[in-house]
C-alpha cells in the first residue's frame, strides 16, 4: 500500500494538533508524578521560555531585526499566533487598546483537555506567561495578565499584554 500524500496545510494542522496533544499529556504526566503545584510552576516557566523562543525563531526566518519586529508588533504577534495555534485554538480577536494588546480566545485545547480529564480546577493557565515571553523576545518592556479565562468558567479567555509607558503597539506598513 502506498501512503497517500498529505497536503502541506493538512500536514501543518497535524503537526500543531500533535504538538498541543503532546503538551497536554506531558503536563498531566508531570502533575501525576510531581503534583499539580509543581506542574503549574514548571508550566509557567516553560511557557515564558517557549514564547521567547518562538519570537526569536520567527525573527530568524522573517528577515526582520528586533527593531523591525517591534515596529510591527501587532503583525508579528499575529503571525506567531497563526504559526503556533492555527486551527487548534479559536482566536476570536487580537486588538490594540491604548498601550495594551488584548488577545481573545474562544476555544482552547488546554481548557477542553483539563475539563475532560477532570482536573480543570487544579490547572493554572500559562498563556499569559507565553505572552510575556513574546514581549521579552521582542525586547519590549511590559507584562501580561489573564483578564478572562475559559478555565475559570468565563465565555472566553482574554490575555492582556500591557506595554510600558512610551512603547507603542503598532502594525506594520499597509500593503
Amino acid at each position: 500500500m502506498v501512503f497517500p500524500l498529505i497536503s502541506p496545510s493538512h500536514r501543518e494542522s497535524m503537526l500543531r494538533h500533535n504538538w498541543w496533544g503532546h503538551d497536554g499529556r506531558w503536563y498531566l504526566f508531570v502533575a501525576q508524578e510531581c503534583g499539580f503545584e509543581k506542574a503549574n510552576a514548571m508550566n509557567l516557566s516553560i511557557n515564558q521560555a517557549v514564547g521567547k523562543m518562538e519570537i526569536q525563531n520567527l525573527a530568524a526566518v522573517s528577515g526582520l531585526d528586533r527593531e523591525g519586529m517591534r515596529e510591527a508588533i501587532l503583525d508579528v504577534l499575529r503571525w506567531n499566533l497563526d504559526l503556533c495555534t492555527g486551527d487548534v485554538f479559536d482566536i476570536a480577536g487580537f486588538e490594540q487598546a491604548g498601550n495594551s494588546l488584548v488577545l481573545t480566545i474562544s476555544a482552547c485545547p488546554a481548557c477542553a483537555g483539563t475539563q475532560k480529564a477532570g482536573y480543570r480546577d487544579l490547572y493554572e493557565c500559562a498563556c499569559f506567561k507565553r505572552a510575556e515571553g513574546w514581549l521579552e523576545g521582542l525586547g519590549v518592556p511590559g507584562s501580561a495578565t489573564i483578564r478572562k479565562s475559559l478555565v475559570r468558567g468565563d465565555e472566553s479567555c482574554e490575555i492582556v499584554m500591557t506595554l510600558e509607558h512610551g512603547v507603542e503597539a503598532t502594525a506594520g506598513p499597509s500593503e
